[in-house]
């Protein structure tokens, strides 16, 4: 009983502390297998495709919030195939794959922003911290695509099949 109410009293502070303060709690926006996304991830990954798209979210926000909407989207089904190919014995993803990956996405990144220090002024890290943030994602991507790979990669489909199922199904 007493261990009950010290986790009570505990739990009361913690959740006063948060109350008391004027900085916000980073959102909890969804739980998938062991993978958290927070509202900051999505931000942040919704300002990369806006920026790689040239869109301004301060001037066109309709269109951010439309990426944001689709970046949760995409994040969550992705989190759902990489648990799936983190089971697959078979797929694997070498460090210098993923280096290389990341370095080819981040000049492309980095000349449709201008500069590194553009790029890095609209994410507010250090370009460093930006590539150390997002191996992980990168490792993750590619296991997802080798994954979808190795489902999809022995299914043929001729072109009659295609039709007949959309007379079939139209």
């Amino acid at each position: 009983m007493i261990q009950i109410l010290n986790k009570a009293v505990v739990l009361f502070s913690l959740l006063s502390i948060f109350w008391a303060e004027n900085t916000p709690v980073d959102g909890l926006l969804a739980v998938v297998g062991d993978n958290i996304i927070l509202h900051s991830d999505i931000i942040q990954q919704s300002q990369m495709i806006a920026m790689q798209q040239g869109i301004d979210p301060a001037t066109n926000p309709y269109a951010f919030e439309n990426i944001y909407t689709e970046t949760l989207s995409a994040l969550i089904d992705q989190y759902v195939l990489l648990a799936a190919a983190k089971k697959d014995t078979n797929i694997v993803v070498s460090k210098n794959e993923v280096d290389i990956t990341l370095e080819q996405q981040f000049s492309d990144i980095i000349s449709r922003a201008g500069s590194e220090e553009a790029l890095e002024r609209a994410l507010g890290k250090s370009i460093r911290q930006i590539k150390k943030d997002y191996w992980e994602e990168i490792k993750n991507m590619m296991l997802v695509e080798r994954f979808r790979f190795s489902l999809f990669s022995e299914i043929d489909v001729t072109r009659k099949e295609v039709e007949t199922f959309y007379y079939n199904y139209k």
